[in-house]
């Protein structure tokens, strides 16, 4: 993929990373101003109000879509291969950049933040369990908080449901709701 040879021979100062939409070219603040597929077609386009190299990048972009699309296709060459990791979940991946640290990219595109990209790979393991750990307690959080909405709610309708008998109303008899995920 030739993320790097739209990058250089476009002579595109923004950031540009690869993400599921495709090649981006942005900000740090909007990383998707204008977006290439991974086949080198331009499939978002930037703002015909916004800065001049950003137009620049576009037109020269549209002026000659075939370029563009060789561009794309054509696989990148690096003057360097320096090992950097991350994670996802438990994995530890090991990829490759030409310069290390924030707003660089690895070999396929990822842009490396500082937070999930690390030079020593006991900095990634160290990370993806921070990261773990902190997911997990999120998760016990939500669920008590959720148990104790339904506490909640179960406690109003009892005590509605209590009212109506009160109030000689007819209240169908139905299966507590624990009863009816169960399937019983």
């Amino acid at each position: 993929m030739g993320w790097k040879n739209v990058k250089e021979h476009y002579r595109i100062d923004h950031q540009v990373e690869v993400t599921e939409e495709g090649i981006c070219i942005g900000s740090p603040y909007v990383h998707a101003i204008i977006v290439i597929s991974l086949d080198g077609a331009l499939i978002k386009e930037a703002d015909r109000t916004l800065n001049e190299k950003l137009m620049r990048y576009q037109a020269e972009m549209t002026a000659d879509p075939a370029k563009l699309r060789e561009l794309v296709v054509s696989p990148d060459t690096f003057n360097a291969s320096i090992p950097v990791y991350t994670h996802r979940g438990a994995e530890i991946i090991e990829k490759h950049c030409e310069a290390l640290g924030w707003p660089n990219v690895t070999h396929d595109g990822d842009m490396m933040y500082e937070n999930t990209f690390f030079a020593i790979r006991e900095d990634a393991v160290a990370a993806a369990r921070s990261n773990c750990e902190a997911s997990i307690l999120l998760r016990r959080m939500e669920i008590s908080d959720q148990q104790q909405r339904m506490a909640k709610s179960k406690a109003r309708l009892e005590e509605l449901l209590s009212n109506a008998r009160k109030l000689g109303l007819p209240v169908p008899h139905a299966p507590a709701p624990e009863a009816r995920e169960a399937g019983q």
